[in-house]
């Protein structure tokens, strides 16, 4: 469940300061305090389903590779699921050099995600360990 939650409620979020850094990168505006107020809603809104397939690759590699070839297998959906939701639901055509760059976004949402989902799932283990002792 905390794995659930967290790809649910931080992933976006992880994924809209990301995209904030990356529109800086790219020497566009965000809109100041106003527009990264009106832009955090819609990350949910757009990153619910790329979150969704991220937390379910996640689930399925939980007990089956290590935590570091999780996180960079979730990396790697992640790129691939922005990359995939950006050509989608864009409404007019974006160029592929843009698109690529897009997918970094995603692609530390993964990892990040997967990395602290990785870290609580130890600690509740190691927990789980000295109560049975």
């Amino acid at each position: 469940m905390k794995r659930f939650l967290i790809f649910l409620l931080l992933g976006p979020v992880i994924g809209f300061a990301m995209y904030v850094v990356w529109q800086i990168g790219l020497g566009r505006s965000t809109g100041g305090i106003q527009g990264l107020l009106l832009g955090l809603p819609f990350a949910y809104i757009f990153a619910l389903l790329p979150s969704i397939v991220m937390w379910f690759e996640d689930w399925l590699l939980e007990d089956k590779i290590g935590m570091w070839a999780k996180v960079i297998t979730s990396a790697v959906v992640g790129y691939g699921a922005s990359m995939a939701m950006m050509a989608v639901w864009a409404a007019v055509p974006i160029p592929l050099p843009h698109l690529l760059s897009f997918g970094i976004v995603g692609a530390v949402q993964g990892a990040v995600c997967s990395w602290l989902s990785g870290v609580l799932h130890r600690a509740d283990m190691k927990a789980a360990n000295r109560a049975a002792v």
